[in-house]
């Protein structure tokens, strides 16, 4: 039998896993020792020589990623998986470099504990033992990259946060190009699909996320050595013929230009854009639909996380009824009940990793259990998801005027161009007006409307580069009504007027389009 040693700082944790690698490897496993810390299960390691080790990143007295780097010295034989908290994920990715085997995020299933444990067994045994995982695992973990590739393609996400955001996923300040595939049969290619054109873009020197809905597919490569780009185009070309193979129509493309990636829209603009651009019509009309439907997904989230949060049920069942029309007018049967299991697991995960609701692994398995059915009951499903999530935030200490802003700047983010006030966005997120406005106060350290007119006068500046327009259709295109009081708010805020502000920008990058 090959020995086990387990470590974590959290007691229910080690008797889980205890009990459940015992139970499913009996007399192939043993679990020869469980520590509550890393400077004990170093030494119970050194003396009892163990095969397998799995080890909790966050642990007193010698973390995990210390204990692994002494212990392989000791033991270079050994395999080491690493059990990280969701916040821990760079972290943990990181870490391979010291020659782990792998890493598990916390809440995992039992299916991909079962999965890692098995590739480990057939590595160790030179042999291939069946993976006890099966689809309903590739669903719920497949395409994980949605977690955070639209906010970033649809710019839901601050300059801070999108620091915040890319490094959990191991990728710190560097730049990006964005391609977009757009095509019938990207519903088709499936989670495997996914990780196939993930591989193909795998180029040295380069990190990339990559996500797909309805028919368009978002692929951020990012790199800190621009040459890294130079392959892109093969990647492109492999990509495009594997797509050929699900679908009957063209394979349509767009790339970005190279950017910061502090500025992720602007590369799913400009690579949409290009599609847009010299595509027929029906093509363009079709593209803008889809976007149009992926917004309308990724606003609904939001919305059933922050109603979540917040303990009103009626307004998160209300959005998440939402999602599934908008998913059921491009999905049937499996393929709905799979992508709508999709989109819970991306609020589960943001609940817990945000707000520290936890979901178990028995949770998970059970609700993917209730999806198996082609003929489930998607409803029922959700109200009982829902009420179940409500009643374990009670005891989660959650400052609501936090989520109440972050979900009013979304809002004013995506309708900054409308005749918007305090009371149509305090009508849009469900609180009063009142709420609302001393709630911005106290977070953000300014009025409603000075935050509005911020946001107005940011995109502006963003148009008055472009150099297409007159300042009056600028002012009137954000949202102003009226230009002389833009020209006011403007020279306040940048100490200039909106015309000279152009004149610099022609002196420092010459005039747009040269």
């Amino acid at each position: 039998m090959l020995k086990v040693i387990i470590a974590d700082d959290e007691e229910y944790e080690r008797d889980y896993l205890k009990k459940t690698i015992s139970e499913k490897y009996e007399g192939i496993l043993e679990v020869v020792y469980a520590a509550a810390n890393g400077a004990d299960a170093l030494e119970k390691a050194k003396e009892l020589r163990p095969d397998i080790c799995l080890f909790d990143i966050r642990m007193p007295r010698l973390d995990g990623l210390e204990a692994t780097s002494q212990l392989i010295e000791i033991l270079p034989e050994v395999q080491v998986v690493i059990v990280s908290a969701y916040d821990d994920f760079a972290y943990a990715k990181e870490a391979m470099k010291l020659g782990i085997k792998d890493f598990l995020v916390k809440p995992y299933l039992d299916k991909e504990l079962t999965q890692t444990i098995d590739k480990i067994i057939a590595d160790i045994c030179g042999f291939s033992r069946k993976s006890s995982s099966d689809k309903i695992m590739d669903v719920v973990t497949g395409d994980i990259d949605r977690d955070v590739v639209w906010k970033l393609a649809l710019g839901r996400l601050e300059e801070a946060d999108i620091r915040k955001e890319l490094a959990l996923w191991g990728i710190g300040t560097t730049s990006y190009k964005c391609v977009v595939f757009y095509y019938d049969g990207i519903r088709k290619i499936g989670e495997k699909g996914c990780d196939i054109v993930k591989g193909i873009f795998h180029i040295s020197g380069t990190q990339t996320l990559v996500s797909r809905l309805f028919d368009l597919m978002v692929v951020y490569v990012f790199s800190e050595d621009e040459d890294a780009f130079i392959e892109l185009n093969q990647g492109i070309n492999k990509t495009r013929n594997y797509m050929k193979e699900s679908g009957n129509n063209t394979v349509y493309c767009g790339v970005s230009g190279i950017y910061p990636g502090s500025d992720t829209a602007r590369g799913f603009e400009e690579a949409a854009g290009f599609i847009g651009k010299y595509a027929e019509n029906t093509v363009q009309n079709g593209l803008r639909n889809v976007i149009g439907g992926v917004e309308k997904v990724m606003q609904s989230l939001d919305k059933a996380s922050f109603a979540i949060a917040s303990r009103n049920r009626e307004q998160a069942l209300m959005r998440l009824s939402e999602i599934k029309t908008i998913l059921a007018s491009q999905y049937t049967g499996k393929d709905l009940n799979d992508i709508y299991l999709q989109h819970l697991m991306v609020i589960l995960r943001g609940l817990n990793r945000k707000l520290g609701i936890r979901v178990t692994n028995e949770d998970i398995d059970r609700l993917t259990g209730l999806f198996e059915d082609d003929d489930c009951d998607i409803e029922k499903i959700t109200e009982q998801t829902v009420d179940e999530l409500m009643e374990r935030s009670v005891d989660v200490r959650i400052n609501h005027n936090v989520l109440v802003v972050r979900r009013a700047k979304d809002y004013i983010r995506d309708h900054y161009s409308e005749q918007i006030s305090l009371q149509v966005v305090a009508d849009a997120i469900d609180i009063s007006p009142g709420h609302l406005s001393k709630s911005f106060k106290n977070i953000e350290k300014k009025g409603f409307s000075e935050y509005l007119t911020s946001v107005r006068l940011d995109a502006a500046k963003e148009l008055m580069k472009k150099a297409d327009r007159s300042i009056q259709e600028i002012a009137y295109d954000v949202g102003f009504s009226d230009s002389n009081y833009f020209g006011k708010c403007f020279k306040k805020n940048e100490g200039i007027t909106p015309k000279e502000y152009c004149a610099m920008l022609i002196m420092d990058i010459g005039q747009p389009g040269e």
